[in-house]
């Protein structure tokens, strides 16, 4: 095999751009601990469009950090 050719393999693995910033996505009722809150409450959030999340298929999942800016910024904290 030639010099060259002995490559890392992690060089070649794309990161996770969540694991990147330090985030990682959260189920409903993850969420709902994290918050304080009812899971209900996350699910009504969902569907009126309040919090931003990530569907695959059925399966939702969130962001803690974009809920949080998206909540300040409901609540007039940020501009």
């Amino acid at each position: 095999m030639p010099p060259d050719a002995n490559l890392n393999l992690q060089n070649m693995i794309p990161k996770n751009e969540d694991k990147a910033r330090g985030g990682e996505l959260l189920s409903q009722a993850q969420l709902a601990a994290a918050l304080s809150i009812h899971p209900i409450t996350v699910c009504r959030w969902t569907v009126a469009g309040l919090i931003p999340c990530h569907r695959v298929g059925r399966v939702v999942r969130y962001d803690l950090s974009a809920v949080l800016d998206a909540i300040e910024k409901k609540k007039g904290g940020k501009k």
